[in-house]
C-alpha cells in the first residue's frame, strides 16, 4: 500500500525534490482513507490537525451560515494537499472539506507534517507557495464579491473553470459543470440570478449546454464580456 501512496505523491508538486526513498517514508506514515460524494472530510471548526492529500477525486471548499446557506469557496483537485493551516497554527478547521464524488485521501499526521518542513527546505518553499497562492484566490474573490455585480462574478467564475477545463478548438468545454446552485454558492448570489444570466449568455452564443458539459466557443469573447461590463 505504501508503494503505491508513494507512486502517487509524484504527481505533487510539494514533494518534487523527495528522493523514492524519502518519498517512501512518507507514505509508511500515511493513513489512506476513501470518501463517497458529499461525505464530510474536514468539520468547520474540528479540532483536527493532520494534513491531508488528495489522490483521486474531487473536493469542494465550503462554509455553512447558521441559516443552512452554503458558500463554496474552491475546488480541491487530485495532487493538492490541504488542511495545512490547522497544522501549522494549531487552531480549529477554518473550513468545511466534502467530498464531491468518490475519493481517495491520504493523511499524514501533523507532527510528522511538521518534521518535514523543518527538514526539508524545498518542501518547506512549496507549501509557502501553496498558501502564497491560496491568499492571491482569497484577494481575488473578496474584490470581486466587493465591486461586481452578480453577472460580472459569474463571467469570471466561468472563465476559471474554463482555464481548467479541456481544449475544444479555440474554445474550452467544462466537464461536468457545476450546477446553477453550485455556482451562486461560489460567487454569493442566488441560483435564479445565475439562471438568468447562463440563460443569456445562451442565447447570445457565448456559452453552449452540452449534456452535462458547457462548451465556451471562444472564451476571449466572455473575457471582453466581463471587460465591457466592467468597463461600464
Amino acid at each position: 500500500m505504501s508503494k503505491t501512496i508513494a507512486e502517487s505523491f509524484r504527481a505533487f508538486q510539494l514533494f518534487n525534490g523527495f528522493s523514492e526513498s524519502a518519498l517512501g517514508k512518507v507514505a509508511e506514515l500515511c493513513a489512506v482513507r476513501e470518501y463517497g460524494d458529499g461525505e464530510l472530510v474536514i468539520g468547520h471548526q474540528d479540532t483536527t490537525f493532520d494534513v491531508f492529500f488528495l489522490l483521486s477525486g474531487k473536493l469542494q471548499v465550503n462554509l455553512y451560515s447558521a441559516d443552512g446557506q452554503r458558500v463554496g469557496f474552491h475546488e480541491i483537485l487530485a495532487g493538492v494537499m490541504f488542511g495545512e493551516i490547522s497544522a501549522l497554527d494549531g487552531l480549529p478547521r477554518s473550513a468545511s472539506v466534502e467530498a464531491s464524488g468518490r475519493c481517495r485521501i491520504a493523511m499524514l499526521p501533523r507532527q510528522r507534517f511538521l518534521r518535514m518542513i523543518e527538514e526539508s527546505p524545498s518542501f518547506a518553499m512549496a507549501v509557502s507557495q501553496q498558501l502564497a497562492s491560496n491568499v492571491r484566490r482569497l484577494t481575488t474573490r473578496v474584490f470581486e464579491f466587493s465591486t461586481m455585480a452578480v453577472r460580472h462574478r459569474l463571467r469570471a467564475e466561468l472563465l476559471r473553470l474554463a482555464e481548467r477545463g479541456t481544449a475544444a478548438g479555440d474554445g474550452a468545454v467544462i466537464d461536468p459543470m457545476p450546477t446553477h446552485a453550485e455556482l451562486a454558492s461560489r460567487i454569493s448570489t442566488h441560483r435564479e440570478a445565475v439562471s438568468r444570466e447562463m440563460a443569456w449568455l445562451d442565447s447570445n452564443g457565448v456559452v453552449a449546454k452540452k449534456g452535462r458539459s458547457l462548451l465556451i466557443p471562444r472564451p476571449d469573447r466572455l473575457r471582453a464580456l466581463l471587460e465591457e461590463s466592467w468597463d461600464g
